[in-house]
């Protein structure tokens, strides 16, 4: 799934092509992808449009229209919007189509078709996932004290605990995994069980394995791509996210893998005590 760098590098991409264009027209190939409000609103709601500012919060695009209207879009597992000269083919598994003034159009691109796309007004209760996001790495409101806090009366694995998107927005597999490395904690380690130290040094890991995935545009394993259709190169950065059985970077040692809550997590057995 695409996580915060991802999702950073394709808001940026879209704001090189969108600002100033209009959508004339919708299409809809895999209608339970519209969220909100049903399928014949959002596509009246939407036509006539015309783009503004590209924001992003968490693992969510948000994408204004001048008229204070915006398009709500999460990309789920495997989804991507895609910028595409018109009068070609469309790109592959594309599933709603923005049809824009100019000489581009905008695909919703889907291999499983988990995406999700919704249209809003600024007086609509919002996306409740959306508005449920806990604060981003690298923002003022991400501390110590705050996920200490956030910590407080819960027992369960810190690996879990990383990856609601209550406590932090944005963060996923990749980078929990990558942050719990970069701070020697172990996935499976419970919560409560932190020492008040333990908490700064892991706030920074955090800030700092999401930083180095937006300086390489993301990380791109199989469909990650912005909306240029242009691939990350973090890979090359991972210490132990996908990697393992294979020898720890700094020490050496085989990497082991585990599941925490449902989710596959590498760690390294020496560094991580």
């Amino acid at each position: 799934m695409p996580e915060l760098p991802e999702v950073e590098q394709v808001r940026l991409s879209l704001e090189r092509h969108l600002p100033g264009k209009q959508v004339e027209g919708v299409e809809v190939f895999v209608p339970k992808m519209v969220q909100h409000p049903d399928l014949t609103a959002f596509c009246s709601g939407v036509t006539g449009q015309v783009f503004g500012t590209m924001e992003r919060t968490g693992k969510y695009l948000r994408l204004n229209f001048v008229s204070g209207d915006y398009l709500l879009v999460h990309l789920r597992m495997t989804g991507a919007l895609l910028v595409a000269p018109k009068g070609g083919e469309r790109p592959p598994f594309s599933r709603l189509g923005f049809y824009l003034s100019g000489a581009e159009d905008l695909w919703f691109s889907d291999i499983r078709k988990f995406g999700t796309a919704g249209f809003y007004h600024p007086a609509d209760a919002p996306d409740p996932g959306y508005a449920a996001l806990g604060p981003e790495p690298l923002s003022p409101g991400f501390t110590a004290e705050y996920l200490r806090g956030k910590a407080t009366h819960k027992t369960c694995r810190l690996k879990s605990f990383l990856l609601d998107q209550h406590v932090i927005a944005g963060l996923g597999n990749i980078y929990a995994d990558e942050a719990l490395f970069e701070a020697g904690l172990r996935p499976r380690r419970r919560v409560d069980r932190l020492r008040r130290k333990d908490w700064p040094i892991l706030v920074e890991a955090v800030n700092r394995v999401i930083a180095q995935g937006l300086l390489h545009h993301g990380t791109t394993f199989r469909n990650y791509q912005d909306a240029e259709g242009h691939m990350g190169d973090n890979l090359q950065y991972l210490n132990v996210y996908h990697r393992r059985g294979m020898p720890c970077r700094r020490c050496g040692t085989p990497l082991k893998q585990i599941t925490v809550g449902g989710r596959s997590s590498v760690y390294c057995p020496h560094c991580q005590r």
